[in-house]
């Protein structure tokens, strides 16, 4: 019986299951990374819309000012805004009236990465929310 050598195949295992395990893992940071991406979005355009809506000058042009403010603010961070739906309420009625506080929330949906969008299913893993409310200056 002739005794053979130990000549393995360590490299290519080695290198199958790196890419087995690493594959998932990047995956994962990219979603992990999308979501955390739209949570900021969403507090920042909850935020800036409500400011641009308590210092809009009249209840007409509100509405439209923090819509336009909140697409402006998911296009800073790299998002569409048609994942993203706003809803704007005020505390009184009339609204903008002085004293009284205007609220924004914002709901960004985060689609799964390297998935197409469009095809008929519903692309979404989460969806983030964000809420602010703002005071209407007293003295405008």
């Amino acid at each position: 019986m002739e005794a053979r050598g130990e000549e393995g195949s360590a490299t290519v295992e080695f290198v199958l299951l790196a890419a087995l395990l690493l594959i998932p893992v990047i995956y994962f940071l990219m979603l992990t990374s999308q979501i955390q991406s739209a949570a900021y979005a969403s507090v920042a355009a909850a935020d800036q819309a409500a400011k641009a809506m308590a210092g809009a000058p009249d209840a007409s042009s509100a509405a439209g000012r923090a819509d336009e403010v909140v697409a402006l603010t998911l296009g800073d961070y790299g998002l569409d805004p048609s994942v993203a739906q706003s809803a704007l309420s005020c505390s009184t009625s009339p609204c903008l009236e002085p004293g009284s506080s205007v609220s924004v929330e914002v709901a960004i949906r985060v689609p799964v990465p390297l998935l197409p969008q469009g095809l008929g299913w519903d692309a979404a893993v989460a969806t983030v929310t964000s809420n602010s409310q703002q005071p209407v200056p007293r003295f405008g």
